[in-house]
């Protein structure tokens, strides 16, 4: 294996050449550099989560995650495992060259996770595709309190580009919507909280953020009731004409008309409560998508409008008004506003869809 050496903060790695391997799941130990957010994230909410933690990094690639932890977070006590045998020879090379002492296994996921005694603080479950067939083993693995970080990359299924295999896979019916990073991330949290809701395990999510390729999502252990969790996973009726929507209690069957004269569609079930929690959030250090969350996370909303999707039904398209003009004139009507990470051009505020229309209009 032709290996490379890379630097993130102060760890230290050897990675597959990237000039020699495609990123694919025939790499011979995966490693993404994009996802240095994801790892960052990570670090920064063990730190602010737990003094002493213990931390099971699941899939662990070249270990880059659960190194970075062991080598930031030096009070953490770090599992790493990996089905690959030449992933394990990696992680404890890498882990020598950091002079690091962690445990690494070389065993498939789940049969790690069934034969171990040991809980955990926090579990990182960062899969090359659909997180699901690791989630029952991982819940039962949580300590009171703790917390699992869950990725997926199977995005074109969450954000609705193949329906089909978003309900056969999250059990959810979704739609390419204005707002479909968000929507998918929703359908993400719902699928993570009904595993914990059979194993009588109430679980909230405590942050989520995303990228073009993957959907990420921490949630935490609580000790809420489980009928006070079921009641945030609903159906969600959309309209694609004006983006206006209602939550709903129950599926229908009847086609409900819009205010603008279209029609809503059925979609979900999904998580409709908070996907950040706000005092964990301004703890966070980071780069400009930390900060766009920290604004967006303070607004109670479920979803947001897409200027650049919203503006292609407008007609006299010479007439709109720019993003930051747009902003100012929703904070002049008393709104809440703010930009979102989910998109470049999306817009998270309290307005109602049409009064969101109108000022597109004037």
């Amino acid at each position: 294996m032709d290996l490379v050496r890379v630097v993130e903060g102060t760890t230290k790695f050897y990675v597959p050449d990237s000039e020699k391997y495609k990123l694919d799941s025939n790499m011979p130990v995966f490693f993404n550099s994009v996802m240095k957010l994801n790892r960052d994230i990570a670090v920064e909410i063990i730190k602010n989560s737990f003094k002493k933690p213990k931390v099971l990094d699941l899939l662990a690639g070249t270990g880059a995650k659960g190194l970075r932890i062991a080598n930031e977070l030096p009070n953490s006590a770090v599992v790493l495992n990996d089905g690959n045998p030449h992933a394990a020879k990696l992680i404890k090379k890498n882990a020598k060259l950091n002079k690091l002492s962690v445990e690494v296994f070389n065993m498939s996921a789940n049969k790690l996770l069934k034969s171990s005694r040991k809980k955990y603080d926090f579990i990182d479950i960062d899969p090359f595709g659909t997180p699901i067939s690791f989630l029952e083993d991982s819940i039962k693995k949580l300590r009171k309190n703790g917390i699992l970080g869950v990725t997926a990359t199977d995005t074109s299924a969450l954000v609705g580009t193949y329906p089909k295999a978003c309900m056969r896979k999250y059990g959810a019916n979704i739609r390419r919507t204005k707002f479909m990073f968000e929507a998918g991330i929703r359908i993400l949290i719902k699928k993570v909280v009904e595993e914990g809701i059979k194993q009588k395990i109430a679980l909230e999510p405590i942050f989520s953020h995303s990228s073009n390729h993957y959907l990420r999502v921490y949630l935490k252990r609580v000790d809420k009731t489980l009928p006070t969790i079921k009641k945030k996973v609903r159906p969600l009726f959309y309209c694609q004409n004006c983006a206006n929507f209602k939550i709903s209690e129950v599926f229908t069957t009847s086609k409900k008309r819009c205010a603008c004269g279209g029609y809503f569609e059925q979609l979900g079930p999904m998580w409709i409560g908070n996907l950040w929690d706000k005092n964990l959030v301004e703890k966070i250090e980071g780069n400009k998508t930390i900060d766009l969350i920290k604004e967006e996370s303070k607004l109670n909303v479920l979803g947001y409008f897409d200027y650049h999707s919203i503006a292609k039904l407008i007609e006299n398209k010479k007439d709109l008004p720019k993003m930051s003009k747009l902003i100012e004139l929703i904070k002049k009507k008393g709104y809440s506003v703010s930009k979102t990470h989910f998109s470049p051009t999306g817009i998270r505020s309290d307005i109602p869809p049409r009064t969101f229309l109108k000022l597109l209009t004037k």
